[in-house]
């Protein structure tokens, strides 16, 4: 009596096949690696044109900005990818309240790339996470736009 068969096999690798986690694309996350880290060069950058608690959350913004791209990289490394060499961009001459707004809309475009891959198999708790981050730099971003707006007092 020969136990093998074929039709059940089938299912099982079928099923087996349906839950094995897909890694994404090597070729989505090696540009959401580098909008990190421009963002978290932006944040340091914006972080010396404020004083105290503002310059504080932009920092603290960059070093998030910094972990966000770091666990991308993760992704690619489990892909087996070498990731391209990343070239940090010159500093913006733009006013403050200009870079602020590109800030946002960023934040704003890479939050919902990250909420379409909240449902990832294997990856989707990261992805949700990253997106809950980013849209807690753009309140913290619309908050400092707030700030330039408010006259200065003399005393």
């Amino acid at each position: 009596m020969n136990s093998y068969d074929p039709k059940k096999a089938a299912q099982v690798w079928a099923r087996v096949q349906a839950q094995t986690p897909v890694i994404p694309d090597s070729a989505l996350v090696m540009p959401m690696i580098a909008e990190e880290r421009a963002d978290a060069t932006m944040y340091l950058h914006l972080s010396r044109r404020f004083q105290g608690k503002q310059s504080a959350a932009l920092r603290r913004m960059a070093q998030q900005e910094q972990a966000h791209a770091a666990q991308l990289k993760g992704i690619c490394a489990l892909c087996a990818e070498k990731l391209p060499l990343l070239r940090t961009p010159p500093a913006p001459k733009e006013s403050t309240a200009v870079l602020l707004r590109q800030c946002y809309e960023r934040e704003k475009a890479s939050s919902a790339r990250y909420r379409l891959h909240a449902q990832h198999s294997e990856h989707g708790a990261l992805f949700a996470r990253l997106a809950a981050q980013e849209e807690e730099h753009c309140a913290i971003l619309l908050e400092l736009l707030g700030s330039l707006d408010k006259p200065t007092r003399r005393k």
